[in-house]
């Protein structure tokens, strides 16, 4: 398999339902250098029943054991490319359904330009599973206040995101990953679990110099559980927290602060950190007020802090204003 181009991963977790639709545009892409692994994260459904159902006609499809329970997003991901021999690595969510050609124009586009570490493209969103004009995602985008937003999250698509660009990064629900970048700075930081690992992962490709491009022409939908938009202010992006699961608001708040103090570097927290620690306060007293478990998530930060500390100092950081929004 060492000349194989592309492999894609996928992590199930409780995703029967998405499955057949998932699976089914993968297996239809015009793109055919392919192998495919899929994993159960420790789903309590049917997934991984559904998973076999679907693809024992499929030799290119690699079935690994199911997990006994939840390792989280960025673990069973790691499992996953670990395994990878290819030059590329496409990062699949069970909720995705892919246009026939987007491997295709994922992998031509970053076979031209090596310097590319990260790729992704114009994600628009699945509502019930219909396929809708509204854009999901087209990127990862930072406000001066390092909130990370998806770009154009909530946005129409009238064809403003169909120019190739560079981006700060891809959105987790769909990165594809040059195999060679992920193996000299490491793969996603299994102390996040889930939520912001996708972020973190593109400040360290950002610091050794590969590059991060949205494809336009690239197309695929994805069903989001709770939708946003990147013109939120912050008191907004504050309330939109309510209709949040008490985990997903736990870890969200918790993989913010590690990002901050794994990433920032301080040409940036002179430059910014006036908006940083503003944001932050409004954040916190939201929290106080009305989050008051989110708040546990203090421990864990200051738990890891020498360790965070520790991996900061590892990376040559450097300023990231000219992403800044």
């Amino acid at each position: 398999m060492n000349n194989l181009k592309l492999t894609i991963c996928l992590v199930t977790y409780n995703g029967e339902k998405y499955l057949p639709f998932c699976l089914n545009s993968v297996f239809k892409q015009s793109f055919k250098d392919w192998q495919f692994l899929i994993m159960d994260n420790g789903s309590v459904d049917n997934s991984i029943f559904r998973v076999r159902e679907l693809t024992e006609d499929e030799p290119r499809v690699i079935i690994l054991p199911k997990q006994d329970e939840n390792i989280g997003f960025a673990g069973g991901y790691n499992a996953l490319m670990r395994k990878a021999e290819s030059e590329y690595v496409l990062l699949l969510n069970q909720d995705v359904i892919l246009e026939s050609d987007y491997l295709e124009k994922m992998v031509n586009f970053m076979d031209k330009k090596e310097y590319i570490g990260a790729g992704i493209g114009k994600i628009l969103r699945l509502t019930n599973g219909i396929k809708t004009s509204n854009i999901d995602t087209v990127g990862l985008g930072i406000f001066p206040s390092f909130r990370t937003v998806d770009l154009g999250s909530g946005e129409e698509d009238r064809g403003q995101f169909n120019e190739n660009e560079e981006i700060f990064g891809a959105s987790g629900c769909l990165p594809m990953y040059r195999k060679k970048a992920l193996d000299k700075i490491g793969y996603f930081d299994e102390k996040f679990f889930a939520y912001k690992e996708d972020v973190d992962l593109a400040f360290r490709l950002c610091y050794a110099n590969w590059k991060a491009y949205r494809v336009g022409s690239a197309v695929a939908h994805h069903e989001r559980g709770v939708g946003g938009n990147e013109k939120l202010n912050d008191i907004g992006a504050a309330l939109s927290r309510k209709d949040k699961t008490q985990i997903a608001k736990y870890l969200s708040y918790r993989n913010h602060w590690y990002v901050l103090i794994k990433n920032i570097a301080l040409e940036d927290w002179v430059r910014y950190g006036i908006f940083i620690l503003w944001y932050e306060f409004k954040k916190f007293i939201y929290i106080l007020l009305f989050e008051q478990k989110t708040l546990l998530a203090l421990v864990d930060i200051f738990k890891n802090l020498l360790v965070l500390l520790k991996q900061r100092r590892k990376v040559k950081l450097k300023s990231v204003k000219e992403f800044i929004k």
